[in-house]
């Protein structure tokens, strides 16, 4: 698992994830993520590149997002690719984390 992070406009961070969210990898980006979370506010999670997503995978995301709420900011994922996005609804992931499939929609999400 690969992760990068770009700075956007408007005070808006973009962590990309590439390759198997698997157990193996969600350990090892587990603590750069929730660095990340902690210290921003505004945040997309691409995981248009991501080709896996296991259980702990879904954890870490959920817990950023809780992290970010709790603070007053927002986490929105991005893009999810077509099996990523079934474990998504699957898991309920919808309904407590918005997904979208634009980089624009996801950022106007965040500037409201």
């Amino acid at each position: 698992m690969d992760m990068s992070v770009d700075d956007l406009a408007g005070g808006i961070t973009k962590i990309v994830l590439r390759g198997r969210f698997d157990t193996t990898s969600a350990v090892v980006v587990e603590l750069p993520f929730n660095k990340l979370v902690t210290e921003k506010r505004k945040i997309i999670v691409d995981l248009s590149a991501v080709n896996f997503l296991a259980s702990y995978g879904i954890r870490v995301l959920l817990v950023g997002a809780k992290i970010v709420n709790g603070k007053g900011g927002s986490l929105v994922i991005l893009c999810p690719d077509n099996n990523v996005a079934k474990v998504l609804k699957t898991a309920g992931m919808d309904a407590l984390i918005p997904i979208h499939q634009t980089e624009a929609a996801a950022m106007a999400a965040l500037a409201s």
